[in-house]
């Protein structure tokens, strides 16, 4: 066991073993789609995904998929881009599959679906 001290308020955490295993079960990353960035964190000890989605840094769509709730669409348009994705997660597999599309000008830049991430 590790102290820690906060030292804005100067007060100490106990940082045990069960901290660290815990911090371990987390996961994420993100990808890029032309202007449409997705991030996830994957919490393996629930287990559970959360995803955020921006278009140019706005968001547009933020999905807990656990479970109970294995798929979430994110999406939106702001000024000259569009985007939707749809995110599936397959717990059996440990594996998230994506189906995006996104526009700019009206016009089609990505249209693609696979696997985003395993774990």
């Amino acid at each position: 066991m590790a102290t820690i001290t906060n030292t804005a308020n100067n007060t100490a955490v106990n940082f045990t073993a069960d901290h660290a295993a815990s911090i371990a079960n987390i996961h994420s990353g993100s990808v890029n789609f032309g202007p449409l960035t997705v991030s996830w964190n994957l919490d393996l000890s629930i287990p559970r995904i959360v995803a955020d989605a921006t278009i140019h840094g706005i968001s547009v769509g933020h999905a807990v998929i656990d479970t109970d709730h294995p798929t979430a669409a994110l999406g939106g348009s702001l000024g000259i881009a569009k985007a939707e994705i749809i995110l599936n997660a397959d717990f059996a597999k440990k594996q998230l599959e994506y189906d995006v599309d996104v526009e700019l000008f009206g016009h089609k830049i990505v249209d693609k679906a696979g696997i985003l991430f395993t774990w």
